[in-house]
């Protein structure tokens, strides 16, 4: 099928099916996907997921001249939300010119308390903190808690990564990222719980997806007090630098980067990337990404003519919106 993402190009859509022979589906120039919950089912044991990932990569071995958007490799990085801190952590911008900065984090891998509050200290990780599962996609990614004090150690589920938490005026900034161009959109977020009188408060169990989705309405949960506004507004100039140099360190050209903005000391932090985010609210997202995959197939080769792609030359898949059948 042809579909026309932007007025001045035509470019060919053809959903791949996972059942079948990608040698038979193809030539492609480029490949957009998202197999995210394949990736996670292989991290999982799955054999069969394993298995169609290899034949996947070996097809690209084959085809070198196939671009997939993103390299599988930068994704599984990204699905480890312990990895991408780390990642995040030792990059130029954290490091050395401290434009940026990353919660204090710790993996915990074990259920002990000893053992977590070891870990806590080693990492500079001091309540409250916030509780995430290292795997970050799929539904029970968006699970998250809340911790005040030692007694609520009990709800620790690892795998997991504890992160101070970092008060940011219940406002969360999220960034959504292709190639070089980019748009931020503002969603509500957590109040404030560095007070005193939260640390003997039990835990406090949430789904990020309900606080700070698109269509998230305030809560108790999400919005200030009475004397607290949102002060603390994010430095366009920080997200313009983060936009451009980012991608190099984590080898990607979709994603997502969540921002928040500590109001007594102006400090960004990222919090979260995401591999292939929805994109919601973000204005002419179809233009930006026909820009991308034109300038990627540019790159790569120097004589195809995105106006005239004929039947039976190589073609374009697009995954982002095509429903392909899951074989497992």
């Amino acid at each position: 099928m042809r579909v026309d993402l932007q007025s001045e190009r035509r470019i060919e859509l053809v959903e791949i099916n996972l059942n079948e022979s990608l040698d038979d589906q193809g030539p492609f120039h480029v490949i957009v996907h998202k197999l995210t919950d394949l990736m996670i089912d292989e991290m999982d044991g799955n054999e069969k997921a394993a298995k169609y990932l290899s034949h996947f990569q070996c097809y690209l071995e084959r085809n070198p001249g196939t671009v997939l958007v993103d390299p599988l490799h930068s994704i599984r990085r990204l699905l480890n939300r312990y990895e991408t801190y780390k990642l995040i952590s030792e990059t130029k911008l954290c490091k050395q010119d401290h434009v940026i900065h990353v919660p204090s984090f710790a993996l915990i891998l074990s259920r002990n308390k000893e053992e977590i509050l070891a870990q806590m200290r080693d990492a500079n990780v001091h309540f409250p903190i916030m509780c995430k599962k290292n795997i970050a996609h799929g539904s029970e990614s968006h699970k998250m808690s809340i911790i005040f004090n030692e007694h609520g150690l009990d709800n620790v589920d690892p795998p997991c990564v504890a992160q101070t938490f970092v008060d940011h005026n219940a406002m969360l900034y999220k960034i959504f990222v292709i190639a070089n161009k980019y748009q931020m959109v503002e969603r509500p977020s957590l109040i404030n719980f560095s007070r005193p009188e939260w640390n003997d408060h039990s835990t406090i169990f949430f789904n990020s997806h309900d606080i700070s989705s698109a269509d998230s309405l305030r809560s108790e949960l999400t919005t200030l007090g009475k004397g607290e506004d949102h002060c603390g507004k994010i430095d366009s100039e920080i997200v313009h630098r983060l936009t451009q140099q980012l991608h190099q360190e984590v080898q990607m050209s979709m994603y997502g980067i969540d921002i928040i903005v500590c109001p007594k000391t102006l400090k960004h932090y990222i919090i979260d990337v995401n591999v292939f985010p929805s994109y919601d609210g973000v204005d002419g997202y179809h233009a930006m990404l026909a820009d991308h995959i034109a300038s990627t197939i540019d790159r790569q080769s120097t004589s195809v003519d995105l106006l005239n792609i004929k039947k039976g030359e190589r073609r374009l898949f697009n995954g982002i919106h095509a429903k392909v059948n899951d074989p497992l």
